[in-house]
This record gives structure tokens, sequence and C-alpha cells, in this order.
């Protein structure tokens, strides 16, 4: 995988700074990605008109949006209208998203991550304010996605600091927790929430340790009025599919 995006022949058409950063982003993954869920060689533009993603794998049909910046990805990603993200999230239309972080003095590729799709859900959704955008008469709400309630699992590096990770270790880890994926979008957003509670607890904890997260996960949750039983649910959840052991009497053990 070469990691520099410039292509002096692909930039001819192109003078504005968005559209030279979009067309050599986009051109870079074109050429460079493979499939991190199935590992095909390559994966394939949509045409300009596709609505919610930019590329997909022909092999296993996954498909991946591209996000990329300059800066690098933190607490929050700016993105589009919320109505719409909230409809593609509860009829598990979700596409994969990939963030990008590159360098434009040199444009190269410094960091690449992976949210998985089964990872996209309602309690990672902001809701932003009302606005009227220039020119429309009628008031649009946009959304962020908030980055700092994935867990681990949800955000798989594929280039970090420019160094490349094997693809084999990736796709291992997208298979981790692909449990997910036939999931009902409700039970993808419990598994995602408990399981970045339990990151934030020590190697070993008890059941009263995630329980201290409770008030959390009703704010995340509020339709739900039994948030204890849904936090055992989940992980039982966990340890039937090896992301915990259970070690008795209410003690756990991460994995």
């Amino acid at each position: 995988m070469n990691l520099e995006m410039y292509q002096k022949e692909v930039l001819q058409n192109y003078k504005r700074s968005s559209q030279i950063t979009r067309v050599l982003t986009e051109d870079w993954f074109n050429r460079e990605m493979y499939c991190p869920c199935c590992l095909n060689e390559k994966v394939k533009n949509f045409p300009n008109n596709q609505k919610g993603s930019d590329f997909f794998c022909e092999k296993c049909k996954n498909e991946f949006q591209l996000k990329a910046s300059k800066k690098e990805f933190k607490n929050k990603i700016i993105d589009g209208d919320y109505k719409t993200m909230i409809n593609i999230i509860s009829t598990n239309n979700s596409p994969n998203f990939f963030l990008m972080n590159y360098q434009n003095n040199d444009w190269v590729v410094k960091n690449l991550i992976l949210i998985p799709k089964f990872f996209i859900n309602t309690s990672m959704i902001e809701r932003k304010n009302i606005s009227y955008p220039k020119g429309r008469t009628n008031g649009w709400v946009g959304c962020n996605f908030l980055l700092k309630r994935l867990p681990n699992e949800g955000r798989i590096n594929l280039i970090q600091n420019e160094k490349i990770i094997d693809k084999f270790k990736v796709n291992a880890i997208w298979k981790k927790m692909f449990f997910m994926n036939s999931k009902r979008p409700e039970f993808k957003g419990w598994t995602s929430d408990v399981l970045k509670c339990i990151e934030e607890l020590d190697y070993n904890f008890e059941l009263k340790d995630i329980y201290k997260y409770e008030n959390y996960l009703r704010e995340l949750h509020p339709n739900n009025h039994n948030i204890q039983a849904k936090i055992r649910q989940q992980l039982q959840i966990l340890r039937d599919n090896k992301i915990l052991n259970f070690t008795g009497e209410g003690k756990y053990q991460r994995i």
C-alpha cells in the first residue's frame, strides 16, 4: 500500500482546494484500499449520485463512506441530515465509515480508521439545532457523530501515524464483533454502549462496578425502564461471544 496520494494527472482539471482534496482522497482510496471485511483486494466506486456511500466491495457487498480531513478526528464528526441518518440506522442500512487523516503539504495518508456499520447506532448521533441555509425557507437539522461514545472495537486502525497495520489483524478485529451485524439496531446500540463502559473499568471487574453507569445508560436509552437487567443481558452476550470471561459470583474479566 502506497500512502502517497498525489497524482499530477488526476488534478489537471481541478483548481479549488476543496475539489483537489476530494479528488485526491477518493482517487487514493480507489487505487489502494482493500476490503477490510472480506480482504478482497479492491473496492469499487459508486456512481456520483449514490446517496450515503462512496465505495463498495463486489465480493461481500459491504458499502463504505469516506470522510477525510487534514485535522485528526477526535470527539465528533460533522455529518448530514439528522432525520436521514436516524432512518438509515433504524432500517439497518448504515454503510461502514472510513475516517482519513492526511497531510496536505506532501499529500500523504497519515491515519485511516474504520468504523464498522454495526457500531453505528442512535446513541452516537447528536442532533444539531435547526438552521436555515442560504436560499432555503425550510429549516434544516443536521447531526454529528460522537466518536467519544465508541468502544475501542468500534474504531479499527488500518493506518496509524503512517504505519500500515497488517490487514489480517484488521480483519480479525472486524470478525471479532461481527456477531452484532445481524442484530436489531437497538441491540447494537446497547452492546456498543455497555462495551464502552466496560473499557473504562479495570481488567477484572464486578457487576456492581458496571451498575455505576446505570444513569449514563438511562440517558442513552430513555425508553428502557429496567437498565440493570439490560446490563446483565449484554454481559452474557459479550461472554457468549468471547469478549468477556465470567469468573463467578458476579465477577468478570476482559479478554
